[in-house]
């Protein structure tokens, strides 16, 4: 048996994968009640890759359904959101960069900027 391909899976409907999922399950166990009488049984390899395409396509679909879902609205569960790097998750944002201490604001005051006349 050759291995489905995603691009197939992708077309089907979620029960259509489903009751494919159901189906490989059995192919499975079936195969694995034969592996004691057989020693090398390769089939098994592929059908459990199979099973992992099946359930690849099915989470995918889901995460889709969930985007789209949450697609505008205010706030989104974390594991949708843009990953971007660590160092950007954790920079300042503008405000945050924007803001000064008392301390520093004082010693702006104390001490502002000199102001020299140039001679053309």
């Amino acid at each position: 048996m050759a291995g489905v391909k995603a691009y197939e899976l992708r077309t089907k409907s979620k029960e259509q994968l489903q009751e494919q999922l159901v189906d490989l399950k059995k192919e499975l166990a079936q195969l694995k009640v034969q592996k004691l009488t057989r020693p090398s049984l390769p089939k098994i390899h592929t059908v459990r890759k199979n099973i992992a395409r099946v359930l690849t396509i099915i989470n995918l679909q889901q995460r889709e359904s969930v985007r789209a879902f949450y697609k505008g609205k205010k706030y989104s569960p974390k594991d949708l959101r843009a990953k971007k790097t660590r160092a950007l998750r954790r920079a300042l944002t503008k405000n945050e960069k924007s803001l000064t201490t008392e301390k520093a604001k004082k010693a702006a005051i104390a001490n502002p900027a000199r102001k020299f006349a140039i001679k053309a």
